[in-house]
């Protein structure tokens, strides 16, 4: 939490340039064979940069719509947060189509049969219109528009744990941690209309946003300070230290076969379920992260984070715009015969897109809602009755 005490329409740029990050993480790991992807997160750790992308967003959500609720009430809160939930189904409804368009247009151009099973298009050209339906209910997922309609659905729901947040934590930690061990003991997961399970389960990862939002919530601010604890960072340096190690000969495994891996044979890493193993990466990396992180603005003052900060701040227009970017570089690796240097190349013109792209939105000032820095300011909580008198 910030040291400082800036008014509360400043933005945090550490949670800014974590979000960024976690985007543009996520974008390299979607550019197949590329150089970097080995080297982003899921090769140190059990988790990625989807775990970092869904904890920061039920932070920001508590952090934003948590003031609202708490100054507000619920039925003002509930608005934002459900016209941001429709802001977001827009945008899938508008990265569907694009994916379904452009592989359209690479399959006309080149012939190849591939690209339907390559971007879950199927036979959508020759039979549209049993694929209208369940686009429009999130059940229908072409390749790289998976994480939205998680994303949606957690935020459709989120006007309830804002309110139980707000009165006591556990009525929303502990139904939420219920449904997510269903998903571990009896497999609960929703299934697409091309009867493949979500690739992003929402009853396993709203546990996640659900715990980002308990840290961010504006209500159980200051109750964190056991996270300053030096056992807890040493406890979570180690653990995290361990799990990099095991990484770590994985991958030298695969390029030096005499070198043993260190990882056991079916270690449950289920991302769709969102594996307990998968949780403990991310928590110890997290405790680790968040000791080391500056203070507020220190980085806004660097040229190159700056550029990712401003991926953060508009980060459901960077993401769809990096997704598009992602699905045509599944064509070059086709065309290109799988040449990783041609992927890698299109890979750091796809980040410098996305960084232009993010720039030019900044300078819009086209943002919103700003994300002000924790404990920045009391909240008023103002009774029925002064609410009335008021207006």
């Amino acid at each position: 939490m910030a040291s400082a005490q800036p008014s509360a329409s400043r933005r945090d740029d550490r949670v800014d340039f974590l979000r960024g990050l976690a985007l543009i993480v996520i974008f390299i790991d979607h550019v197949p064979k590329n150089w970097f992807e080995p080297f982003t997160l899921h090769a140190y750790a059990f988790s990625d940069a989807a775990e970092v992308f869904f904890f920061i967003s039920g932070f920001v959500a508590a952090l934003v719509y948590g003031r609202t609720m708490l100054g507000k009430g619920f039925v003002a809160a509930a608005k934002r947060v459900w016209r941001r939930a429709f802001v977001v189904y827009r945008a899938q409804l508008g990265l569907l189509v694009a994916v379904v368009v452009l592989a359209g247009i690479f399959l006309a151009a080149t012939g190849d049969e591939s690209f339907r099973w390559i971007f879950r298009v199927y036979w959508v050209f020759e039979h549209p219109l049993p694929y209208i339906l369940p686009a429009l209910t999130l059940h229908y997922q072409p390749a790289y528009s998976d994480i939205l309609p998680c994303y949606v659905i957690l935020l459709a729901v989120f006007p309830l744990a804002l309110k139980g947040l707000g009165r006591n934590l556990w009525l929303v930690v502990a139904p939420s941690f219920a449904v997510w061990l269903a998903v571990q003991v009896f497999g609960l997961t929703l299934w697409t209309s091309t009867g493949e399970r979500w690739f992003f389960n929402p009853f396993a990862w709203q546990f996640l946003f659900v715990l980002g939002a308990v840290f961010g919530h504006p209500a159980l601010n200051g109750r964190w300070t056991w996270l300053d604890s030096r056992w807890l960072l040493w406890a979570s340096a180690a653990i995290a230290g361990v799990i990099a190690i095991i990484q770590i000969s994985v991958a030298l495994n695969a390029f030096f076969p005499a070198l043993p891996s260190l990882r056991p044979d079916g270690l449950p890493l289920d991302k769709t379920a969102l594996s307990p193993l998968r949780l403990l990466s991310f928590f110890t990396l997290a405790v680790v992260v968040r000791r080391f992180l500056p203070p507020v603005g220190a980085l806004s003052r660097n040229a190159a984070a700056l550029a990712v900060i401003r991926c953060g701040r508009s980060s459901l227009q960077v993401f769809t715009f990096g997704a598009l970017i992602s699905s045509a570089t599944v064509v070059s690796l086709v065309l290109s015969g799988g040449n990783e240097a041609v992927q890698s190349i299109i890979c750091i013109a796809g980040i410098g897109a996305q960084f232009a792209y993010a720039a030019w939105r900044d300078a819009r000032n086209e943002d919103a809602p700003l994300v002000p820095v924790p404990a920045a300011e009391p909240v008023v909580i103002r009774s029925e009755p002064q609410r009335k008198q008021l207006s």
